[in-house]
């Protein structure tokens, strides 16, 4: 909309979204986990906050879907699959994320810190890790990266809307639930286990049947394994 080149506004775009992760957690995170509130609880919260900006946007930008780019995609066959262009290169670029996202949570210090604040807040605290700092950082990397799938998700649709990332958001929390809350590479396993059962389900379901056959298979794996793939069993009360 403002006629920048695509790079240049990706760059922005990903940076503007690191710095809304940074405020969110100054101003509305942090206080929320000061008064005690559930890890439940705040995702319920960051639901209400993600309607309440799509229909900001709404209402500023309007409803009409906007193509990033005019011209007709260009498609590739690799192996008999066929898709576009932009679908490559997303992909090629969250392989290359989450592979640093990988080393970066295995081989640094800082990536230490955050399994361990993640695994157990207070004993990491006593350790003399500032879980504060650990969590911004968390959210600021997180939002980042949000933004940068946004941008990758409106290139493979080619079009922009209000509601862009409004049908995978169910799938998004299916797919953490499955892997294990509170642990990066369980939602990486689950992700991958719902976006097959996604894509694959088409082969012999129609439309959007896709989309509750994955809800059911998170269903029937939960009833066997409540806390998750990789989640920990943890005691009530």
């Amino acid at each position: 909309m403002l006629g920048l080149p695509l790079i240049l506004a990706a760059v922005i775009t990903v940076v503007i979204s690191a710095a809304t992760g940074f405020f969110q957690d100054q101003l509305i995170w942090k206080p929320l986990r000061k008064k005690g509130l559930s890890l439940t609880q705040l995702m319920i919260v960051t639901i209400g906050l993600s309607i309440a900006l799509q229909y900001a946007f709404q209402y500023f930008y309007g409803a009409a879907t906007v193509r990033i780019s005019i011209a007709n995609p260009k498609t590739v066959d690799i192996g008999g699959v066929v898709l576009t262009v932009q679908s490559y290169v997303a992909m090629g670029i969250s392989v290359v994320v989450l592979v640093l996202a990988g080393l970066f949570l295995l081989k640094t210090r800082t990536g230490r810190a955050t399994r361990a604040v993640s695994d157990n807040p207070a004993l990491a605290a006593a350790s003399g890790i500032d879980v504060d700092r650990i969590i911004r950082l968390v959210w600021t990397i997180a939002a980042g990266l949000a933004g940068l799938s946004g941008v990758m998700l409106g290139l493979v649709l080619n079009g922009v809307n209000w509601e862009l990332g409004l049908q995978i958001l169910l799938l998004i929390f299916a797919a953490v639930t499955l892997g294990g809350l509170g642990t990066a590479f369980g939602a990486l396993v689950g992700s991958l286990i719902v976006g097959m059962i996604v894509e694959l389900t088409n082969l012999v379901l129609p439309g959007d049947f896709k989309y509750a056959t994955a809800l059911l298979i998170l269903i029937i794996i939960l009833m066997f394994r409540p806390q998750g793939i990789f989640g920990r069993r943890e005691r009530i009360g």
